[in-house]
């Protein structure tokens, strides 16, 4: 499974607006792992939202640390998925990390 993740880092308003129209344009391929909240209710939210449009998991405004950590990014990035009901296995097309400048 290949998966290309995007990292949108803003540094001048040309990359905010370039961000803001690729994001808007795609807004219903996005499922948003929400890093604020425990690893189960992650999922939660990622099961809730999945159905055959999503194919782009979101994250916006993670530190190093989360991207560094987080469970569900690190099965992504070594080929795992996100298992789900009956042992079945969601993996996104492609990961959009959104990090505004600093």
């Amino acid at each position: 499974m290949i998966v290309t993740i995007t990292y949108f880092h803003e540094k001048t308003d040309a990359d905010y607006e370039n961000y803001k129209k690729q994001w808007d344009e795609n807004r219903e391929r996005f499922i948003f792992l929400h890093l604020n909240l425990p690893l189960n209710q992650q999922k939660r939210h990622i099961y809730n939202d999945m159905d055959i449009h999503k194919d782009i998991l979101a994250i916006r405004f993670p530190s190093i640390y989360e991207l560094q950590h987080n469970k569900i990014i690190k099965d992504i990035v070594i080929g795992k998925g996100i298992m789900y009901e009956n042992n079945k296995i969601w993996y996104p097309k492609e990961v959009w990390i959104y990090s505004p400048h600093n």
